[in-house]
C-alpha cells in the first residue's frame, strides 16, 4: 500500500484559498496579513513577493472568486437539453447550495467588498464593476439565446432582463445573510422565470 503523500500547495495558492475565507468572514478591514499567514503558514517574505500589498492580494482574491463565478454560470449555459430558464435556475440553485452548506456566511464576495470598500478605493471600485459587468454580459448571452429559442420573453431587452435578475440574486443573497429565509432563497428561481420566461401563447 502506498503511503506517498500529496504535493504541498504553493505559497501562492495556499494564500489565495486563505484569503476567500477571510475576506468572507471578517471582511477586507477585519482581515489582517498577519492573520492570513499564520492560518496558511506561509512566510511574509513570500506574501509580499506575491502580491506586495493588502489590497493587491485582496484584488487577486476577488478575481479568482470573479473566475469561479463566471466558469459555475458558463457550465450550466453550456447545458444543450435545457431551456435558459431551465439553466438560469440550475445555475441558483447550485449558488443557493454553496450558501446553505456555509452556513448561511459566504454568499456573493463581489456584493460583500462592493458594500465595504468600492465607495474608498477607485481601484477597488473599477474591478468590482468589471467583475459585476461580466457577469451581467454573460447573463444577458444566456437569456438573448433563449430569446432566439423562443422560451425567453422578447418584449425586453437581454441586457435589461440580465441587470434584473444580477439585482435579484445579490439582493436576496444580502437579505438571507441576516434572515437565513429558506423561502426566500427559494423563491429566487421562481421569480427568475416570472422575469424572464416568455408568456403562454
Amino acid at each position: 500500500m502506498s503511503t506517498q503523500q500529496s504535493e504541498p500547495l504553493p505559497h501562492k495558492e495556499r494564500l489565495l484559498r486563505q484569503g476567500l475565507k477571510y475576506f468572507y468572514d471578517r471582511g477586507f478591514h477585519g482581515t489582517t496579513v498577519d492573520a492570513i499567514l499564520e492560518a496558511s503558514g506561509v512566510p511574509k517574505g513570500s506574501f509580499y513577493h506575491h502580491f506586495g500589498s493588502k489590497e493587491e492580494f485582496a484584488r487577486a482574491v476577488l478575481t479568482r472568486y470573479t473566475d469561479f463565478q463566471l466558469a459555475l454560470l458558463d457550465r450550466w449555459a453550456s447545458e444543450p437539453d435545457l431551456s435558459a430558464t431551465e439553466r438560469l435556475g440550475r445555475y441558483v440553485d447550485e449558488l443557493v447550495e454553496l450558501f446553505v452548506r456555509s452556513g448561511y456566511r459566504r454568499a456573493c464576495l463581489v456584493g460583500k467588498l462592493s458594500t465595504e470598500v468600492a465607495v474608498g478605493s477607485d481601484a477597488f471600485r473599477e474591478q468590482i464593476g468589471a467583475s459585476l459587468l461580466a457577469w451581467r454580459e454573460r447573463l444577458a448571452a444566456l437569456l438573448a439565446q433563449g430569446q432566439e429559442r423562443g422560451d425567453v420573453r422578447a418584449d425586453r431587452a437581454a441586457e435589461d432582463l440580465a441587470n434584473a435578475i444580477l439585482a435579484l440574486i445579490q439582493g436576496t443573497f444580502v437579505l438571507c445573510i441576516a434572515t437565513r429565509d429558506e423561502e426566500a432563497l427559494k423563491a429566487v428561481r421562481s421569480t427568475i422565470h416570472l422575469v424572464a420566461a416568455r408568456p403562454a401563447d
